[in-house]
């Protein structure tokens, strides 16, 4: 273990909590990885979060600036489908019957991770994901507290810093087609992810506060299920 990693897991015992007991969804989504193929597995991402074609067109325009710097001049639907892949690959999955950071920072490890890989500067891929972040808060689309709550706990610069730790495969080129048919753990084992996913082992590196433990914990409560104790 790194001393950086030691510190974290230090900082983590001090606050009673990492995002790995509070972050993660509690949806099973880990349970079948050894047969259910990475197809069906986006499918099932789709069909939870309630995804039915594709997402409302970006407006005002000047959001298609942000999805066309991130994403560059692809098709809507390879864009989406690249997208809701990587989160399944690399196990940043959630639901929306869970605490609402519980999305956000699914969202916000997945772009981290996602920027890394493509090489992009850290500070390039933090402005552009957060600038679009907070036209979705300036929308009502996201809240604008849960988007802070994210930043202070560092997750995207944190999910960057792993993904360049562990020289993580380019999400940008995921060969989708290749992978569409196999189970979700061999497709990972193919493109270099751990069979488990990434998502786990970085976040048990994110201490969370006291104060925001006890708030996600109660916010678990009010969903009636996750981590309710400890």
């Amino acid at each position: 273990m790194s001393g950086q990693a030691a510190i974290e897991r230090q900082r983590s015992t001090a606050s009673g909590a990492s995002a790995a007991d509070l972050l993660l969804s509690a949806f099973d989504w880990e349970g079948d990885r050894e047969t259910l193929t990475l197809g069906e597995a986006v499918q099932r991402f789709r069909d939870v979060n309630g995804y039915v074609g594709l997402p409302v067109p970006a407006k005002p325009a000047f959001l298609k600036v942000f999805r066309r710097l991130i994403n560059g001049p692809r098709p809507p639907e390879r864009i989406y489908l690249v997208h809701d892949a990587s989160h399944v690959l690399t196990g940043t999955t959630f639901t929306h019957d869970e605490p609402p950071l519980v999305l956000l920072a699914g969202e916000a490890a997945e772009q981290g991770l996602y920027f890394a890989s493509r090489g992009v500067p850290k500070a390039i891929g933090w402005v552009l994901f957060y600038g679009g972040a907070f036209v979705e808060c300036a929308r009502r689309i996201a809240p604008f507290g849960q988007v802070f709550r994210g930043i202070r706990l560092g997750i995207f610069s944190r999910a960057y810093d792993h993904a360049r730790r562990a020289g993580l495969t380019d999400l940008f080129n995921l060969p989708v087609d290749e992978l569409w048919n196999l189970p979700v753990a061999e497709a990972r084992r193919r493109v270099g992810i751990p069979a488990e996913g990434t998502a786990r082992e970085m976040y048990r590196g994110i201490p969370v506060p006291a104060e925001m433990a006890a708030a996600l914990r109660g916010e678990w409560r009010g969903f009636g299920t996750g981590p309710l104790s400890g």
